[in-house]
Order: C-alpha cells, then sequence, then structure tokens
C-alpha cells in the first residue's frame, strides 16, 4: 500500500485500482470541521480523475465512524457566514454530493458511531459495512438544529420512519438499522476491515463505466417523472457503448468465462479535418 500526505486530520492511501480516505480525527470521533471537509472533497476530486483508481473506501479511524459536524462556533463559519452558497461549498452537503455523484462504488466502513452529518456521509456510500455494535442517528434536532438528513434518510426508509428519527433523533442500533435497509453488512469488528476490503477489491475489478452510469441514472431517476426515468435508463447503455467491458461483458458470456473488465475508452480515431478540405 502507498501512501499520500496526510493533510487537516485526512489520510489518503493507495491500494492498487483502490483508494482510502480515513477521517482521522480520533479525539473528537471524527467531527468535521471546515479544512477535514474541503480535504475531503479534494480527495474525492482526485479519486474521481484518477483513472487507475476503481474503487474508494471510506472509514474514521478509532472507535467512530463520523460524529458529525463540529459545532464549535470558532470554525463553523469560519469560510464565511451562514448563506446557502457557502454553506454548499464549505459544509458536509458538498461532500456528500460529490460521494453520491462519483462515478465509481464507494464502499464505508462504519463502526462505533455515524451521527448527524456523519449518518449523510454514511448513506453517501454505496455500500455500508457496520459492526455489531455502531450505532446511526440523526440527532440534529436534539441540538435543537434541522434540515440533515432529510434529502437521502427518507430515500432508504420511507417518509414515515424518516420523520420518526429525524424528529424524535434517537439513535438506531444494528438490527433495526439492518432491517431498515441502512446497512449493506453487519461484520464483526475483527473481520470488519478485511470484509470491506475485499469487497472493495472485488468492485474494483468491475466495469467502473457502468457502476457510473447506473449511479447517475438512479440519481437522476429520484427526481423524475417515469418516461424521463426510463430515458435515463437508455441513456446509460448508450454511453456505455463507447467502452471496452461493454463488448467484453457479452463476448465473456459467449465463451463462458469471467470478463476482464478495464474500464477503458472506446479509442474513437478521426481522420484529420485537412484530409476534407
Amino acid at each position: 500500500m502507498t501512501q499520500s500526505k496526510s493533510e487537516h486530520r485526512v489520510r489518503f492511501d493507495v491500494d492498487g485500482a483502490v483508494a482510502t480516505i480515513t477521517l482521522d480525527r480520533p479525539n473528537k470521533l471524527n467531527a468535521l470541521y471546515p479544512e477535514m471537509i474541503l480535504r475531503l472533497v479534494d480527495l474525492i476530486e482526485e479519486v474521481r480523475r484518477t483513472n487507475s483508481i476503481r474503487a474508494l473506501v471510506l472509514r474514521g479511524e478509532g472507535r467512530a465512524f463520523c460524529a458529525g459536524d463540529d459545532l464549535s462556533p470558532e470554525d463553523r463559519f469560519k469560510y464565511g457566514p451562514p448563506d446557502l452558497q457557502t454553506r454548499m461549498r464549505t459544509g458536509f452537503p458538498r461532500a456528500v454530493v460529490d460521494l453520491i455523484t462519483l462515478r465509481k462504488p464507494v464502499v464505508g466502513i462504519v463502526q462505533g458511531y455515524a451521527v448527524g452529518a456523519g449518518l449523510d456521509v454514511a448513506l453517501a456510500c454505496d455500500f455500508r459495512f457496520s459492526d455489531p455494535k455502531a450505532k446511526y442517528g440523526a440527532v440534529y434536532v436534539k441540538r435543537g438544529l434541522g434540515g440533515g438528513s432529510t434529502y437521502l434518510l427518507p430515500r432508504f426508509v420511507g417518509l414515515g420512519r424518516a420523520t420518526e428519527m429525524l424528529l424524535l433523533g434517537r439513535m438506531i442500533e444494528m438490527d433495526e438499522a439492518k432491517q431498515l435497509g441502512l446497512v449493506t453488512e453487519v461484520v464483526s469488528m475483527a473481520d470488519l476491515e478485511k470484509r470491506a476490503y475485499e469487497f472493495a477489491h472485488m468492485l474494483a475489478k468491475g466495469p467502473t463505466q457502468a457502476y457510473g452510469a447506473i449511479k447517475n441514472a438512479r440519481n437522476q431517476g429520484l427526481g423524475l417523472d417515469p418516461v424521463k426515468g426510463f430515458e435515463a435508463q437508455i441513456l446509460a447503455n448508450v454511453e456505455l457503448m463507447f467502452h471496452r467491458d461493454a463488448r467484453e461483458g457479452p463476448r465473456a458470456f459467449r465463451e463462458g468465462r469471467e470478463p476482464n473488465f478495464t474500464s477503458e475508452w472506446i479509442d474513437l480515431q478521426y481522420d484529420p479535418l485537412a484530409e476534407y478540405e
């Protein structure tokens, strides 16, 4: 595993085709402050534009995944007043949106607590592997705050259960989290990282561009009528015709073998325009 420098309590590691972003503020349960959020956003962008990285693992150091936004008043509005544009650019919603729209699979390793903004970050991952004692919570109301998790949570658990969780701010333990579909797999703490990385490396061998097209169509479909939703579905397949994996998958199926997905574009060669002048 190669490791880059750690900045603003966020580490970045790459092992083959799998990158890891680690929130590294364990003494504060990985609560997010502005520089951490901006560093997290920069690293998600690095994963996006590095073709050799084909899956991302997001984890927290120590005994928690993420305890949410650091509410220290001297830090919360460091980059400007609490207007909508500033909060969307420097607050945790930017990291959440970037994870949701990243066209590569994201695996979250959730131990301890994923609460407040940490719950949003966890739900933005495509898969969540949690230890049996982990707890999820939309606890904003307990702080006299609101708005957090109101976009993602209803899409996971439905309006009624989301309303209950948001208005009561109660912690959700693993049995209930699994039942609600908030968790992909519950794994003992001893095996948690091993299992999550096995899964991430499996994803990294898959059709990366197809994962991205599926995520994009899914995101669009959540806000579209049925006709537009199916158009997004069809366009996802049209887009994938420009990737070698769309040829390799059917070929491997016909030949009765496992496909060798490479995530490569089909290089369309055009003659210079000068030849037609």
